[in-house]
């Protein structure tokens, strides 16, 4: 990819529109569209556990805003995750996602937490995130708060190369009606319905629905595929403050829908004719739901008890492994003030998770129902060595589970701030990746060759299968991380991150003893801990604000990962996917324009660097560009036209690995939708 033609394009398109467009006046520019908070006064929770402005964060940390998503034109949160530097997002198909960051992107990632008003949506199974699932009123996503690097010593285990907060709106931001509607050639019809009120004068609610109708993909020659597929959800929240000092919130989702997906099967054993690979529809039926509470007393301005507690339930009927997943999840935490210049925050948690799963001829598992248990502790103490200017801050997390037993995962952080518009930080950090009773126990039938075709060189067929084993180790990184923010003036402002990783007992596979069965023979690959490696890399977000009309968005990520096998592993696959699923450098430049009259223009360009996972499978790189174009004829009246992937009509981004579901290509796609408030 040339990112420097790529920037040209992007320069030419910019000085193209504005010779033509300006704003009426500066009196019909729309308060609402103009920037409430500058880079630098954005509060954020989720580095500390704590309120705290973007200055004071020592971690590279991004905000993605409601006005980020609006303006967007996104219809889905790994869309909006393509903002943030770092991040890495490639759609497989319709229905589902590559999300990663800072490297080891697939279907399946399983380094990077993600939660939800700090509620984990991971899936116990396999410790990575079902994004078809989480759908939500965008509309009632206050921000999203992306940190790139370990998190590990406040959130836990698998927070190895970032965490993902979604945090929505309290009730009592959200009153009165929303309406919402629209639909296009691939986003086949869209609703959302939401009506908040008060209780009493301290208490506030909201429910809410959603429905969506995706349509189809395209395969590489343009023909339709099968995955298209349909979501419904709802819910409700409520939010009380009974007395000055309690405040709680209950809040409760249900979703149900279905998704058309086609895999890539063989038969197994290999005893019949060939062809021994066929392509097989599939209809997935997804269903879950979550109850979450959250109750927090404060004692004084900085110290509180919190104590929240969540159920939720997945089931889903794929169709080479049914599964359903419950957790119950419950987390205390308590806030404190030691003398004039340290700040702790302390807690502990309990996790139980249930997993049933339905085996099949492609994956079996000899314990299909099984029950998990996590405890965790942890503490989080800030130190001002110079007050306003600068801090020490150490953390730690202990934690119990099930395959590895006790995990620590301590970090350091040193923050300066000579003034309220520049601060420098550093961190070294220890977080794990724990084996999962999948990882343990799967027996994965994935392959099978045919006599004397290479790599078999049998005369009778050969049959390939991956085995779990209860000898895995957690997965280790120690990540050194260096940045800065400064805001150079009040109309541009930059943040920079520098980061090192050093990887160890990385997850492959290592050859076993091949044995024979009736008409075929078997070749069994085991899961190890027999590779290392190191990556490194630099992201930058810049923010500037040419006129008052006009605002201009990039964020730039460079990083390069290096992985060597150890022991008897000769996995060369998954050593090539680990080194190379990640593109080694991605642009996004987002623009936008309020033009006068309640008319805003936004444009979003990005540039993804070729990926290349082994010799004889790559990706190519490219470049696109979104756009949407609003008009609010009354202030609680908004039209609006997008279009997304305008460059192509239809172009790939991801092959899955190992669940071979066929993949698709994106195609272009535009759409039309209103939204009306009533308060």
């Amino acid at each position: 990819m040339n990112v420097t033609r790529f920037i040209s394009l992007i320069s030419l398109s910019f000085s193209f529109i504005t010779c033509f467009i300006q704003p009426s006046s500066a009196e019909e520019i729309d308060p609402a569209t103009l920037p409430l908070e500058s880079l630098m006064d954005l509060k954020v929770t989720s580095v500390s556990k704590k309120s705290q402005s973007l200055t004071d964060a020592a971690a590279a940390i991004f905000v993605i805003t409601q006005e980020d998503i609006r303006r967007s034109g996104v219809t889905n949160i790994p869309d909006a995750l393509r903002m943030v530097p770092g991040i890495q997002v490639a759609r497989i198909d319709s229905s589902k996602w590559a999300v990663s960051a800072r490297g080891f992107n697939g279907r399946f990632s399983n380094k990077l937490l993600v939660l939800k008003d700090g509620r984990s949506i991971y899936t116990p199974f396999f410790l990575g995130v079902y994004w078809e699932t989480q759908d939500t009123v965008l509309e009632d996503i206050d921000r999203i708060e992306v940190i790139r690097g370990p998190g590990a010593s406040l959130w836990g285990a698998n927070a190895v190369n970032g965490v993902i907060n979604i945090i929505t709106k309290s009730s009592e931001h959200t009153n009165g009606l929303l309406a919402s509607a629209g639909g296009g050639n691939y986003e086949k019809g869209f609703a959302t319905l939401r009506y908040g009120g008060q209780l009493s004068p301290s208490t506030t609610y909201r429910v809410y629905a959603k429905h969506l109708e995706r349509g189809h993909f395209v395969d590489a020659n343009g023909n339709d595929t099968n995955d298209a597929w349909h979501n419904s959800m709802a819910g409700v929240r409520m939010d009380s403050s009974p007395t000055a000092t309690d405040s709680f919130t209950l809040q409760g989702d249900y979703n149900s829908g279905k998704l058309n997906e086609t895999y890539k099967l063989y038969r197994l054993p290999a005893d019949s004719p060939p062809p021994y690979d066929f392509l097989t529809p599939g209809r997935t039926g997804i269903d879950g739901g979550d109850v979450f509470f959250r109750w927090q007393r404060k004692l004084a301005d900085s110290s509180s008890h919190t104590l929240q507690a969540y159920y939720d339930h997945d089931k889903r009927d794929m169709l080479i492994l049914p599964q359903t997943f419950d957790n119950i999840d419950i987390d205390f935490q308590h806030r404190f003030t030691l003398g004039t210049n340290q700040d702790i925050i302390w807690g502990a948690g309990y996790r139980y998770g249930s997993i049933k799963l339905l085996s099949s001829t492609t994956l079996d598992f000899p314990e299909q129902s099984t029950s998990t248990s996590l405890y965790s502790s942890f503490i989080h103490d800030e130190i001002s060595l110079i007050p306003n200017r600068l801090s020490l801050i150490f953390g730690a997390r202990l934690e119990h589970n099930d395959t590895t037993g006790f995990e620590l995962q301590p970090n350091g952080r040193l923050i300066w701030t000579p003034n309220q518009q520049t601060s420098l930080w550093t961190a070294v950090s220890r977080a794990v990746r724990t084996p999962t009773v999948g990882d343990q126990q799967i027996i994965y039938r994935y392959r099978s060759l045919p006599p004397a075709t290479p790599p078999n060189s049998l005369p009778i067929p050969l049959r390939l299968e991956i085995l779990g084993s209860t000898q895995l180790k957690s997965e280790e990184v120690i990540a050194y991380e260096l940045g800065s923010r400064s805001e150079i003036t009040t109309r541009l402002s930059i943040d920079v991150a520098l980061f090192y990783n050093d990887y160890r007992n990385l997850r492959v596979l290592k050859p076993g003893q091949p044995y024979a069965e009736t008409t075929n023979a078997v070749q069994p690959f085991i899961l190890s801990n027999d590779m290392h490696g190191y990556a490194y890399g630099a992201e930058a977000a810049l923010e500037l604000t040419p006129f008052d009309w006009w605002r201009l968005r990039g964020a730039y990520s460079f990083e390069k990962l290096f992985m060597y096998l150890d022991g008897t592993s000769i996995d060369q696959i998954n050593k090539g996917n680990a080194a190379g699923d990640t593109p080694r450098q991605q642009l996004s430049i987002r623009s936008g324009m309020d033009l006068g009259s309640g008319v805003n223009l936004d444009l979003w360009l990005r540039a993804v660097e070729r990926i290349d996972w082994i010799d004889s499978q790559s990706m190519p790189g490219y470049a696109t560009m979104d756009a949407r174009i609003s008009w609010k004829p009354y202030k609680d009246l908004e039209l609006s036209l997008v279009g997304q992937n305008l460059f192509h009509d239809h172009r790939p981004e991801f092959i899955p690995e190992y669940v071979n579901t066929v993949p698709s290509e994106i195609v272009r796609s535009y759409f039309a939708m209103v939204t009306w408030k009533l308060r």
